[in-house]
């Protein structure tokens, strides 16, 4: 048999050569995993856990609103929601809708959200809601066919409800889902069920009312099912806030602007706290703690009245007459005329190559001035008869810088710091402002139309009720409250402009006091048809124009309101307060194109006066 030379040699060297990469492969491993044990292990552990364990955070209650008796206007409600298991499968998700469409009915709302949900979630293993809200008949119908949904189970959650509906609902506001936006500002909020302030209160406190939420640690499978609760820490319910409001009062408010456009604010003239505060038309936020249809959404926002919009804080509307106080009292300390003084006046003022009309021009009312007659017209007949002509002689002799500064003053065109979001500040014209936003240099005309609160100065109807509060408290400023806890009797601020210790600006508001209270109490007076004997109140009523008079129209005979389209028609305003010797409440009322402020907004703050006192 022949032999090949060195065939042992070579064998033990391959040999050898094999041990060898065998062993140099076992001691890595070996080294590799004493790596891992010792110095890797707790890293991987997490990782482990990672894929283990799943956190869910647990949404804490939200903390209740109440009004100022304690009547709760926001409270949780329990309810049962529907929901699949953390899929990344697509089909799975459609298969499932599938089925539960069979069993109760699916909105294509409800399932565009399902979808939507599923695409933006950046946790697979995170569950999807498919319902929310289930009726009890759902509720039973999916209980029977659970046992076919294998990837579907119901949890209890907690809804909010508002027990009064639609009262006091731009104070209180309303809450809806989570969007892009805010998720990206609190990642927790796509791990949670739970909605959150849009507007009102439970926008401005929204931290405050959410709590702290808790936490459920849960093992879960391969594919994110859920198997057992390791541990669960429970959630902080969030702070119940008071309101300053009377619900009650609230709901009476609400009836008398039944059918009609505007806002209604009470306000304590001691202390700044907002007794009611009423937007009209309004809203139910019970519609939005489900998914609200897009039929109901546009009818909300494509209104012409803006439902949504809370009219009392962002409305800016022509003051109108009601801005007469404070032209006089502008007039007043800036010395243009004296507290005795008087002023001619027709029922037209000419100047330039135009003609200023009072509101009696033609008429057989007001100062009973006519184009053939004058009429010596002093402060508190001025403001009882709304005279038109002496409000312009007065503000042509002020100037529209000194008018503006005092308006500041008392709070126009100047956000006023109320805890809601969406104030408006209004505008109060001066030269510098037309140059800058306009383009043109101011003319004395315009002083003379915003002398009686036209053209372009426009306020809030809080801002009208905070003047009035300030004008029945001889000029102690005070800040609005809607808040109860954060009231406080003892830090009302003073206006600094407004010097409470003199003697000649107490007679100041003495005399514009007596000329409102002229305004109700006599027969002269354009709201004497309003007057009570029980309480006495003091006021100004106010009809804004929201179209141009013509010349020719104003020398014949003005179109009645009534007459007019609805959209034409004027603002009706009125301001005032009560009881007149030892006030206690301020308030402002604007009907949008409610006619004459004498005719429609005065009969309503009595009856409201009456109701409070």
């Amino acid at each position: 048999m022949y032999k090949y030379p060195n065939v042992d040699k070579l064998l033990s060297r391959r040999t050898f050569l094999l041990g060898l990469g065998k062993g140099v492969l076992f001691s890595s491993l070996f080294f590799r995993l004493i790596y891992l044990q010792l110095f890797k292990s707790d890293q991987y552990k997490v990782l482990a856990d990672k894929n283990r364990i799943s956190l869910r955070l647990i949404p804490p209650p939200r903390g209740s609103i109440l009004d100022r008796n304690d009547n709760i206007l926001a409270l949780n409600k329990n309810n049962y929601n529907m929901l699949i298991e953390g899929t990344k499968n697509i089909s799975e998700i459609n298969e499932t809708i599938e089925k539960i469409s069979r069993i109760i009915f699916l909105s294509e709302t409800e399932i565009n959200n399902i979808f939507d949900s599923f695409l933006t979630k950046k946790k697979s293993d995170l569950p999807i809601f498919i319902k929310k809200n289930l009726k009890w008949s759902e509720l039973a119908s999916l209980n029977v066919n659970l046992i076919n949904l294998s990837n579907v189970f119901i949890e209890q959650g907690i809804k909010r409800e508002y027990p009064f509906h639609n009262l006091a609902s731009h104070v209180i506001g309303y809450m809806s889902s989570p969007q892009k936006s805010d998720i990206k500002k609190n990642p927790f909020l796509e791990m949670m069920d739970t909605n959150i302030g849009r507007s009102g209160i439970e926008q401005s406190f929204e931290k405050e009312l959410r709590g702290f939420p808790g936490t459920r640690h849960l093992e879960v499978n391969a594919r994110g099912r859920e198997i057992r609760e390791i541990s669960k820490e429970e959630s902080v319910r969030g702070s119940n806030i008071k309101l300053t409001i009377d619900i009650n009062l609230q709901k009476y408010i609400n009836s008398l602007l039944k059918d009609k456009n505007g806002s209604i604010l009470v306000i304590d003239v001691n202390n700044g706290e907002l007794l009611a505060v009423e937007s009209s038309p309004n809203f139910d936020p019970n519609l939005f703690t489900k998914s609200i249809s897009q039929e109901k959404w546009d009818e909300l926002i494509k209104n012409p009245m803006a439902p949504l919009v809370n009219k009392a804080i962002s409305g800016e509307y022509s003051p109108g007459s009601t801005f007469k106080l404070i032209v006089l009292y502008s007039a007043l300390i800036n010395k243009i005329i004296k507290p005795n003084g008087a002023i001619n006046c027709s029922s037209k003022v000419e100047y330039g190559d135009r003609n200023f009309y009072c509101w009696c021009h033609k008429k057989k009312t007001g100062c009973w001035a006519t184009q053939t007659r004058t009429r010596k017209v002093g402060p508190e007949l001025a403001i009882a008869q709304s005279c038109d002509c002496f409000f312009y002689e007065l503000a042509k002799k002020i100037g529209i810088n000194k008018i503006a500064e005092t308006a500041k003053t008392f709070g126009i065109g100047k956000k006023t710091g109320i805890d809601i979001r969406g104030e408006k500040t209004g505008l109060v014209p001066t030269k510098s402002w037309k140059r800058k936003n306009i383009g043109k240099s101011w003319h004395v005309g315009e002083t003379m139309i915003t002398g009686v609160g036209q053209g372009y100065i426009t306020s809030t109807p809080l801002q009208l009720a905070l003047a009035t509060a300030i004008i029945a408290n001889n000029g102690k400023k005070i800040s609005p409250k809607i808040n109860l806890k954060e009231s406080n009797f003892e830090t009302n601020e003073i206006n600094n402009d407004i010097d409470q210790n003199s003697n000649e600006y107490q007679e100041y508001f003495s005399i514009i006091r007596e000329g409102m209270y002229d305004a109700v109490n006599k027969h002269i007076g354009t709201a004497y048809k309003s007057r009570l004997s029980k309480p006495i109140f003091a006021g100004k009523t106010g009809t804004v124009q929201v179209r141009v008079i013509t010349e020719e129209e104003r020398e014949t005979e003005i179109i009645p309101n009534r007459e007019l389209p609805f959209e034409q028609r004027d603002h009706a305003l009125f301001i005032g307060f009560a009881p007149y010797k030892n006030p206690k409440v301020a308030i402002s009322i604007i009907i949008e194109h409610g006619g004459s402020g004498s005719s429609q907004a005065a009969p309503i703050a009595a009856k409201i006066f009456k109701k409070i006192i």
